[in-house]
């Protein structure tokens, strides 16, 4: 018992001699004095006596990894890292340092010893005879002995002394300058240099957008389109299949100019910066600013850093996307219909990959910022699953909707720039991924629909079409007469130049479907092309009418017999007399 109160009462006494060693310093070392002027020889003496008092007076520690540290710089260069055991360490040794390059300590003058304290016994660093630092224990890593990592720093410090004299001299400066103009010469020709290519690049961004092919919905007719001019020659309407191959283009060549245009941003950042901080680099009067600059610019550089990486993997991603299916396209040697629908069976795949890199892209780049702020990442990635479970509870339509999606471009039901009817709504399928379909109907409006809603789907431009034509003739036409004026029309139009690329076999008449109070139903099957059955229809149409007005055939309409029986029964109001009508019935035919 005895012996830990001993032991308790030299550690009382230590840390309270500490204590006091500590308030005695500061209120030595913060004696006020004028910017930039040198202390009086007897109170840096005493400042030196002081911290010499504070660091004998503090207990030998043993090397420790969880002791912080800090470095000591003299001109902006990290010369070593010393324990931060007592407040304003650090700054103590940089002023010892900056003053012992003013007295001007050039060689042979210039002599850095390290002395053994006799009371700690640890070594003591001083420069010209006048204390410089103390050589603990705890700055020392472990298993290096303090004297040893007294002799390293010993020589650190001399070399440094050196250097920062030399550097201070006359003609040093005026090369340093010379140096320094020549680089901000350099930055302003860079500068200017990448403006150019800006500039370029813009014009160039311009041009693209101009050269913007039409919107599929402009080649590719709604159901609900409504009739055009019957006159108008739709023979000449662009090929979807071209349009498709101008718009991936158009894509590529877009998303190359921003690239490019986003890395000449960085190219003018990086002439700027990089030019700054060279010329800050070059004086010994300036350089303290550079670790000052990297401190403060070093999280957001990084997170700059991964914000471009990320925006360039999905940039080129999608370039290097559009070029697969397009040289996949060009290798596929099919006919014109099937290499059609390749290409829009591409094109969705193609919007569908871009936006899983985008999300995988992004969704990385989150965790690699948040590791680069300094946030541990393995809680959240341990807690991925857990996450993603309730997740998936929470949102089962959205997994409704990729799964569905994933299935319908399996098996290819439809893809972008077919035109498709789903429950009461259909149009052009203008744009789908993995969550939704969007559709553009015959009035321009977009419409949205989950790809979990989608289980009946009406594909009306896969493959083929068929334009399905009724025709109502009246009840007295001469039935084989009309049948034969269809069918000679029906094959005039297939033989026509103008239309027989669009029709793919010869018309059928297949005859009298129906016959009732309207006249007589004739049916035509006409199997076209995809998507050419609209405007094969109207002009089949046209040319009908045509025929008809001339051959003197008329269209059918609805025909109504009434019977009326009817019983008069006249009263005269003057005498009293009945007048009573004989019954008659009457009969006649009304036409609507």
């Amino acid at each position: 018992m005895k012996i830990r109160s001993k032991t308790g009462k030299r550690r009382a006494k230590a840390t309270l001699l500490a204590l006091s060693a500590i308030a005695f310093t500061l209120t030595g070392t913060h004696a006020p004095n004028a910017w930039g002027q040198t202390p009086e020889p007897q109170q840096l003496k005493k400042t030196q006596q002081n911290w010499r008092v504070l660091l004998n007076s503090i207990p030998t520690l043993k090397p420790s990894s969880t002791i912080s540290k800090r470095p000591v710089r003299l001109d902006g260069r990290e010369l070593f890292q010393v324990a931060l055991i007592a407040p304003g360490r650090v700054e103590s040794i940089q002023d010892n340092l900056r003053q012992a390059v003013k007295r001007d300590a050039i060689p042979p003058n210039l002599n850095v010893t390290v002395e053994l304290d006799l009371q700690t016994q640890q070594p003591v660093i001083e420069v010209n005879g006048q204390y410089l630092l103390t050589v603990t224990n705890a700055d020392a890593p472990q298993g290096i002995a303090p004297l040893i990592q007294a002799k390293e720093w010993q020589q650190v410090i001399e070399d440094a002394l050196l250097e920062a004299h030399l550097e201070r001299q006359q003609d040093i400066l005026q090369q340093r300058a010379l140096l320094a103009a020549s680089i901000s010469l350099g930055m302003l020709l860079g500068s200017w240099q990448v403006s150019r290519l800006q500039r370029r690049l813009k014009a160039q961004q311009a041009r693209i957008k101009t050269q913007t092919p039409p919107p599929l919905e402009e080649v590719l007719p709604a159901p609900a389109d409504p009739a055009t001019n019957p006159s108008q020659n739709t023979a000449t309407e662009p090929e979807p299949i071209v349009v498709l191959h101008k718009k991936i283009t158009h894509q590529q060549q877009h998303n190359l100019n921003d690239i490019k245009q986003r890395l000449l941003q960085v190219a003018q950042l990086a002439i700027w910066g990089g030019g700054t901080y060279l010329n800050l680099g070059l004086f010994p009067y300036s350089r303290w600013l550079q670790p000052l600059i990297v401190s403060a610019l070093k999280l957001p550089l990084r997170l700059l850093v991964v914000g471009s990486i990320v925006y360039v993997i999905i940039r080129l991603s999608a370039v290097l996307i559009d070029r697969l299916f397009a040289t996949l396209e060009d290798g596929a040697r099919l006919d014109q219909d099937a290499s059609r629908r390749l290409a829009l069976r591409f094109s969705t795949f193609s919007v569908v990959f871009k936006s899983v890199i985008w999300a995988g892209s992004v969704s990385v780049g989150i965790l690699v910022g948040l590791a680069v702020i300094g946030i541990d990442i393995g809680p959240i990635l341990a807690g991925a699953g857990i996450i993603g479970l309730a997740v998936s509870f929470a949102s089962q339509s959205l997994i409704k909707d990729t799964i569905n999606g994933f299935l319908i471009l399996l098996e290819d039901q439809y893809a972008v720039g077919d035109v498709i009817v789903v429950g009461d709504v259909g149009g052009l399928v203008e744009y789908m991924n993995l969550r939704i379909t969007q559709l553009r109907n015959g009035e321009g409006r977009l419409i949205t629909i989950p790809n979990s809603a989608i289980s009946i789907v009406q594909n009306l431009s896969k493959d083929w079409a068929r334009v399905d034509l009724t025709v109502d003739l009246a009840y007295h036409t001469n039935v084989d007469e009309a049948l034969a004026v269809i069918k000679t029309l029906a094959d005039q139009l297939y033989n026509d130049p103008e239309w027989n690329d669009k029709i793919i076999e010869a018309p059928e008449v297949l005859g009298i479907d129906e016959i009732d109070h309207a006249g007589i139903l004739v049916r035509i099957w006409i199997k076209v092309k995809p998507l050419q059955h609209w405007s094969v229809a109207r002009e089949f149409r046209r040319r009908l009418k045509q025929t008809f007005d001339r051959a003197g055939i008329a269209i059918g309409a609805p025909q109504q017999a009434l019977l009326f029986r009817n019983s008069l029964d006249l009263r005269d109001g003057h005498n009293g007399k009945n007048r009573q009508g004989a019954t008659r019935e009457e009969s006649f035919d009304s036409i609507n």
